[in-house]
């Protein structure tokens, strides 16, 4: 079985993101971004006129979701951007580059990957994945630590620009909220293990 912790599993999806993520830059997106957390993002977290998300965002959540169904149930797009949330997003790209995404990366790719997933569902060669919540803000708390650790010693390095005194109290409430965060996950472990 294929899972989302083996090697292979995890080389091929290190693969499928990268090219993900050119794709999204040939659609004029960030670099940084997949096509699914862009969609996501446009459909669930950018403040439209109105509150009205244009139609072919909603359509390309529509496509996307439903090709990688099989692996990460419903969400996929909404899910990606959480995994992305911390990155900058392009706001309000031309319909034209829009358009293209969708006739030159979106469409075929998605067809492509659903018949690759949907046929490897059906041999049960894969299933679909659990999120859990609490280690995926986990994981989101650990980054911020890193980043913000990485922007202390910048400030270090150039002691000429006075940045860093304020440092260290960004960095001991996520410190203490990132304790908390795994007080919280050993306390369900715990009363997970009683359960059984």
């Amino acid at each position: 079985m294929l899972t989302n912790t083996s090697k292979i599993w995890k080389y091929f999806s290190n693969i499928f993101i990268s090219i993900d993520q050119l794709g999204n830059v040939v659609a004029g997106g960030n670099p940084d971004n997949t096509i699914s957390a862009r969609v996501g993002y446009y459909n669930h977290h950018y403040p439209f006129e109105q509150g009205k998300v244009p139609w072919h965002w909603r359509w390309f959540e529509h496509i996307i979701d439903f090709t990688f169904y099989p692996v990460d149930g419903k969400g996929h797009c909404h899910e990606a951007y959480h995994h992305d949330a911390a990155e900058v997003f392009d706001n309000d790209v031309t319909n034209f580059l829009v358009g293209m995404a969708a006739a030159m990366i979106i469409i075929p790719s998605c067809i492509c990957i659903a018949l690759l997933l949907y046929f490897l569902r059906g041999m049960r060669l894969v299933r679909t994945r659990k999120i859990s919540r609490i280690s995926h803000l986990k994981r989101h708390l650990e980054k911020s630590i890193r980043l913000l650790h990485a922007a202390k010693l910048e400030a270090e390095e150039h002691p000429e620009e006075n940045l860093s005194p304020w440092f260290p109290d960004c960095l001991t409430v996520l410190e203490n909220s990132s304790l908390k965060l795994n007080m919280e996950i050993d306390r369900r472990a715990t009363a997970k293990k009683k359960s059984f």
